[in-house]
């Protein structure tokens, strides 16, 4: 269960703190709870309900309509706008989440198969992959999708990406070495992944150190190491602090300009992001030469 912050909340919606006190004030759409020096601190249900409430106000809804409405009405009138009805014609994208929603290994498998054999892993990732998370994104807002959908198609991807990292790449050339992690409480590591298998099909030799790993180890391998690059993507949502405070790891053992990183968080801190961090906007932009 996440708290946040009223900043939290507008770091990761973009709407406003100030907007946001309004709102909670003049039409009671929220009510947070409060610490015992009256900071407000506000729940996942709270995120999903604010996530709702912009989307119908960006669709056209008044909010002092949508004020009127109960938490059931809001997630509904959501759920019709994000959530492409059945018998209409479909994007790939929304085809392979309704196959999601099925559990449907076996087409999920066959529509990633189909899709790299005539394009590449590389047009997958960009194409489908990408798209894919950022409509689940959508759909979580919504309670349409649980923890058990997400889990299982993220292992699908997980399996589809490392399968084609070790049939696609010669371990035997190496142009430097690269260490890929993700930090502690970070592991959502489909994008950590490709990168892995984009920086061997480039020729460099990576360790790869997956989800979740506590500063201490980090800071122990990359002195032990000297990779010359370190890859990680920040997706969680981070406080102010917390964002400053990883780079401040980070530089104690390494160099910044030998940094990649990635993930949502960068493109709500991109004006805090240190000025010698490489920032990866689109993999197929990185530079490494």
């Amino acid at each position: 269960m996440g708290v946040y912050s009223i900043k939290d909340l507008e770091n990761f919606t973009q709407i406003k703190a100030h907007t946001l006190r309004i709102w909670e004030q003049r039409y009671n759409l929220l009510e947070p709870e409060r610490t015992e020096t009256n900071i407000r601190l506000y729940s996942d249900q709270d995120l999903k309900k604010i996530l709702n409430i912009n989307l119908l106000y960006s669709n056209g809804f008044k909010i002092s309509k949508i004020a009127k409405l109960n938490e059931t009405e809001i997630f509904r009138l959501a759920n019709e706008i994000l959530v492409v009805p059945e018998g209409e014609e479909v994007s790939i994208v929304d085809r392979f989440v309704n196959r999601i929603m099925r559990y449907d290994e076996v087409g999920m498998n066959e529509e990633l198969e189909k899709m790299c054999n005539g394009n590449g892993l590389e047009f997958v990732f960009g194409n489908l992959i990408v798209p894919v998370l950022e409509k689940v994104g959508e759909l979580w807002q919504v309670d349409a999708i649980s923890a058990a959908h997400e889990h299982f198609f993220s292992n699908i991807l997980r399996c589809f990406i490392i399968r084609n990292t070790e049939l696609s790449v010669d371990p035997k050339t190496s142009k430097g070495t690269v260490i890929l992690f993700l930090k502690d409480d970070e592991h959502h590591d489909l994008g950590l992944l490709y990168y892995n298998y984009y920086l061997r099909l480039k020729g460099y030799h990576t360790i790869y150190l997956g989800q979740s790993l506590p500063t201490k180890d980090f800071v122990k391998i990359i002195r032990e190491f000297k990779p010359d690059y370190v890859f990680t993507s920040l997706i969680n949502i981070l406080s102010e602090k917390q964002f400053h405070q990883f780079f401040d790891d980070i530089a104690s053992c390494l160099p910044l300009d030998q940094l990649f990183v990635g993930g949502y968080q960068l493109k709500i801190f991109e004006e805090k992001v240190p000025e010698k961090v490489n920032i990866i906007y689109k993999v197929d932009a990185i530079n490494l030469d």
